[in-house]
C-alpha cells in the first residue's frame, strides 16, 4: 500500500472516530441546553471548525516566520501525508501558547532539509501527551546534556528533580538549603518517564535514585525535532542558499 493510500485510510479512521464523538457530544449538549440534537451538533461543530481553522492559520503564519528567519522562503523538504496530517491536526487543537510555538517549530524542523531529524509519526502522539512543563523540563535537561557533550559518566548522577525546571544539575550533598522537588515537577517527570524520554539514574553502587533522572536516546531525538535555534539543539546550514 502506498504512503498516500495509508494516509487516506488513517484520515478515514480518524474521521469515523470524530463523527461518533461528535454525536455523543451533540446529545449531551442537546440534553443540557434543551435544543434539538441537530442544532446542538451544528453549534459544536461550527465552533470547533472555526477554532481549528484559526489555529491552523496561526500555525502556518508562525512556521513561515520561522522559515524566513532561517533564510528560507518555502519548505525545502517534502513531508508525507502520514506525518504532515497528524501534525497539523494535533497543532490545531492546542491552546497553550508555549506549545503552539513548539508545534510551529516541529513543522519548520520537519520541513527544513538541513535539520537532521527522524520524522517519526510516534513523536507527534508523544508530544500530544506532554504539557508545557514537561517540554520545558526535557529541554533544560537536554541543553545541559548537550553542553557537556552528553558524556554522562558513571560518577554523574544526572539531574536532580529539586532544581527543575529552572536548571538541570546534580544535587550537591554538601550544600545547605537544597530544594525539594515540587509535586508538579514530580508528576511531569513521571509522565516523561512513562513516555520513555527520561529514565531514573543509578548511583555508583547501581541503586536506583528516584530523585535524579537522565535523558534517554528517544528523548534526545525528540528534542531535535521540537527545538529551535535558541535551544542550541539543532543546527542549520542555509548560508549561501
Amino acid at each position: 500500500m502506498s504512503e498516500e493510500a495509508k494516509a487516506v485510510q488513517e484520515v478515514a479512521k480518524t474521521t469515523d472516530t470524530a463523527i461518533r464523538a461528535l454525536e455523543r457530544m451533540g446529545k449531551f449538549i442537546s440534553d443540557v441546553a434543551g435544543v434539538p440534537i441537530a442544532t446542538a451538533v451544528g453549534i459544536f461543530e461550527d465552533k470547533l471548525r472555526y477554532i481549528r481553522w484559526e489555529n491552523q492559520v496561526r500555525l502556518i503564519d508562525k512556521a513561515n516566520e520561522k522559515l524566513a528567519q532561517r533564510g528560507l522562503s518555502a519548505p525545502s523538504r517534502t513531508l508525507s501525508l502520514q506525518f504532515a496530517v497528524p501534525l497539523v491536526e494535533a497543532a490545531s487543537l492546542e491552546e497553550d501558547d508555549y506549545l503552539k510555538d513548539m508545534w510551529a517549530t516541529v513543522l519548520v524542523n520537519a520541513a527544513d532539509e538541513t535539520v537532521e531529524v527522524q520524522l517519526r509519526r510516534a513523536f507527534i502522539s508523544i508530544l500530544e501527551d506532554m504539557t508545557s512543563l514537561d517540554v520545558r523540563i526535557l529541554k533544560v535537561i537536554g541543553v545541559a546534556g548537550q553542553n557537556s557533550g552528553y558524556q554522562w559518566n558513571i560518577l554523574n548522577p544526572g539531574s536532580y528533580l529539586g532544581y527543575l525546571p529552572e536548571k538541570a544539575a546534580a544535587m550537591d550533598e554538601f550544600q545547605d538549603g537544597i530544594p525539594e522537588p515540587t509535586q508538579d515537577v514530580r508528576i511531569a517527570v513521571g509522565n516523561l518517564q512513562r513516555l520513555n524520554l527520561l529514565s531514573i539514574s543509578d548511583t555508583v553502587d547501581g541503586v536506583s535514585d528516584p530523585n535524579h533522572v537522565r535523558i534517554t536516546e528517544l528523548g534526545k531525538e525528540l528534542l531535535r525535532l521540537c527545538s529551535g535555534d535558541g535551544d542550541s539543539l539543532v543546527s542549520h546550514g542555509h548560508e549561501g542558499k
